[in-house]
């Protein structure tokens, strides 16, 4: 059985280090990552990633276009002068909480799709500051605390775990943040999602066919006779009464517009906030219980 010193033992360590140092810092690494099996999980992350940002940008634009519409209605009066005698009646003010709402929730979007662009930008940092920085330094430390673990009062040792711990967290951070939330949306949200937007997009189709009825508003002629002005009375009123009905039927639906626009704050408060939160808070417990015995251990090897 072959033996060997030491010396032998330390120099091939950091032979490999050394070596692992130089294919890190290069290109070679992050191309031997995208044939393996972690170069499909980043694939997966990119796409989730994609697909969560479409839907976040098409949820507000729905919202954004709501809450313009609203303030249209909001802001309209209807002139109707019943028997001669002028009468202005606003039609908006059953829509103020979907209003506020809707502004409310256009911030809620805002927040999430900044979010996601956050991810986006960690997950191309992740290959660079992950592997080729940190990675790299790590590699570095390992072969220098070979032969000497110590200087001064730093514990290289300590330090290179450290760095290496944090390396493979920051690289694998986003990949495992997009498996949970797509296994969490797929399992729990997708369902909650297509409805509340059908509801969205159907209320807003509502509120297209109403503006442009509630924005006619006929200007009285300067000289008419009174049978003229009489049919104009009963046209402007059978207006009214039909406006009056489009906005009670809206308001029928205020209701479930309620329910589905707090389900679609739930849900991405879940995906872009909450479990990328949770993730993180578990990948720092993970970290910390592993640096903690690898610090006690070589504290313990210091000399007295």
């Amino acid at each position: 059985m072959l033996t060997f010193s030491p010396v032998q033992r330390k120099s091939a360590i950091t032979i490999i280090t050394l070596l692992l140092a130089a294919l890190s810092s290069s290109s070679l690494l992050g191309v031997l990552i995208e044939k393996s099996p972690l170069g499909d999980i980043d694939q997966h992350a990119e796409s989730y990633v994609e697909k969560t940002m479409v839907r976040a940008a098409y949820t507000f634009a729905i919202v954004r276009g709501l809450n313009g519409m609203i303030s249209v209605i909001q802001g309209t009066e209807i002139a109707v002068s019943p028997a001669g005698i002028g009468l202005n009646i606003s039609v908006g003010e059953v829509l103020d909480p979907v209003n506020d709402l809707a502004e409310r929730f256009s911030w809620i979007m805002l927040v999430s799709t900044t979010s996601l662009g956050v991810q986006r930008i960690l997950m191309e940092m992740g290959d660079w500051l992950g592997l080729r920085v940190l990675l790299t330094m790590a590699m570095i430390l390992f072969a220098v605390s070979t032969w000497k673990s110590c200087l001064g009062f730093v514990d290289l040792h300590t330090i290179a775990i450290r760095l290496l711990i944090l390396a493979l967290t920051v690289r694998l951070f986003i990949p495992a943040v997009a498996f949970v939330s797509e296994s969490v949306y797929d399992r729990f949200l997708n369902r909650h999602y297509m409805e509340a937007t059908a509801t969205l997009t159907h209320v807003k189709d509502e509120l297209k066919q109403t503006v442009p009825t509630m924005q006619e508003n006929p200007e009285s002629p300067g000289s008419a006779s009174t049978l003229q002005e009489l049919r104009r009375w009963m046209t402007e009123t059978k207006d009214l009464i039909d406006i009056r009905a489009k906005i009670d039927r809206l308001g029928a639906k205020l209701e479930r517009f309620t329910e589905d626009t707090v389900r679609l704050m739930v849900v991405f408060i879940l995906q872009t906030i909450v479990i990328p939160l949770i993730m993180l808070w578990v990948l720092a417990k993970m970290v910390m219980l592993r640096i903690t015995p690898a610090v006690s251990t070589s504290r313990s090897n210091l000399p007295r």
